[in-house]
């Protein structure tokens, strides 16, 4: 399988990026999945490069600060911002995961 497919429907979000590794400016989550988030801004990993993250996510049961560690799989420019996509690898805790991937199955519960 190509590895810049997306697997996962994605969710349209705006969330701040907190702290993220390489950055050259502030990024925002533009949508989001289980497997995968689109950042815009200005990111100094290339395709293939490693990619942390520190962020919010807002599940029912209460924002949690969530790490992740991912890889960028695609670049594209988009007006004056270049988007990223990245591939989520790992996070910073299992209660973490758990509450990004409850965040993600509740927007998807708002789509439907």
């Amino acid at each position: 399988m190509d590895e810049n497919r997306r697997v996962d429907e994605r969710y349209s979000v705006s969330l701040y990026v907190e702290r993220i590794e390489p950055v050259e400016a502030p990024v925002r989550i533009g949508n989001l999945s289980a497997s995968g988030f689109l950042v815009r801004g200005a990111v100094l990993a290339g395709q293939g490069g490693v990619f942390c993250a520190t962020f919010r996510v807002h599940p029912a049961s209460g924002d949690v600060r969530v790490t992740t560690r991912g890889r960028v799989m695609n670049s594209r420019l988009r007006g004056t911002e270049i988007e990223y996509g990245i591939r989520i690898e790992g996070f910073g805790s299992p209660e973490e995961e758990k509450a990004y991937l409850a965040y993600v199955r509740e927007l998807s519960l708002k789509k439907a």
